[in-house]
């Protein structure tokens, strides 16, 4: 699966027609799947799609800054979240909201030159500067622009899936762990995470100051909107413990568990249990 690919090779698809099995059309702009859905985005989704739009060019400033605020290492940060994804050459990788790739180049770096990289961002903006700086990649790269709550790719067709620092910003927060999850196969890994404050910080100055200061600090991880089948869960929180970061693995379905198996010493069991509660 090539976005983009015709009877043309992949260098010289530049603007074109990208027709999919669903049956709708999307247009190609500088090598660009233009893949967003619903043409009419939810306000948040659009509100800050405009904003990177017009950003995008000076974001890199802001991360900057950002990083040096907290006197944090920002490769050392990056290169920490990637290691919840368990990397290997050969792999094929998607990074949604990729901004201005900076963690794209350290997932190419895990990937050597024998993976595929798949970028993608709801901002053209973006997306265009992360093209320009992943250039020189020693792998193939395909460029997509989407939101994270539709994704145009099949089930399982990723060994990984990895999104940083836009999920407070989602309209479909849950929709959209549930694609991140839908499009990695069966024991792949997905790591998630964006601003907010640790809990045992929110009521210290600390953390007044950061949630004064933007109010998406005052985010908490969106564990409920998990789908149910996740696996080996993990929570922690980063850069200064003003960021958490939530990975897990994808698993077959639902947790099981035997509801029909005797307690012992007792002569019920869950079920039982469970259906004596229900009745009036």
């Amino acid at each position: 699966m090539r976005l983009g690919s015709t009877d043309q090779t992949e260098s010289e698809v530049i603007q074109g027609i990208l027709v999919c099995d669903c049956g709708r059309n999307y247009s190609i702009q500088a090598g660009i799947p233009q893949m967003i859905y619903p043409d009419a985005l939810l306000p948040s989704d659009e509100e800050f799609k405009q904003k990177y739009d017009k950003g995008a060019e000076q974001y890199d400033t802001g991360l900057d800054w950002l990083f040096k605020s907290f006197y944090e290492d920002e490769k050392a940060v990056r290169s920490g979240m990637l290691d919840l994804l368990n990397l290997r050459p050969g792999m094929r990788v998607l990074e949604v909201g990729c901004g201005t790739g900076k963690d794209s180049l350290h997932i190419i770096a895990r990937l050597e030159d024998q993976g595929e990289l798949y970028v993608l961002d709801i901002s053209s903006a973006m997306i265009r500067f992360a093209k320009r700086r992943l250039a020189d990649s020693a792998i193939p790269i395909e460029f997509v622009l989407s939101n994270a709550a539709y994704l145009p790719f099949a089930d399982g067709y990723f060994d990984a899936a990895f999104h940083f620092g836009g999920l407070n910003t989602f309209g479909e927060v849950r929709r959209a762990l549930a694609e991140m999850t839908r499009v990695v196969r069966v024991g792949g890994k997905v790591v998630v995470g964006d601003e907010g404050i640790a809990p045992w910080l929110r009521q210290k100055t600390f953390g007044r100051i950061l949630m004064n200061a933007n109010p998406l600090y005052k985010h908490r991880p969106p564990i409920e909107c998990l789908p149910e089948n996740v696996c080996n869960v993990g929570l922690r929180w980063i850069l200064g413990n003003a960021f958490y970061l939530i990975d897990y693995g994808v698993g077959t379905g639902a947790p099981r568990v035997d509801v029909d198996l005797p307690i012992p010493g007792k002569g019920d069991s869950l079920r039982s249990r469970y259906a004596a509660r229900k009745r009036p």
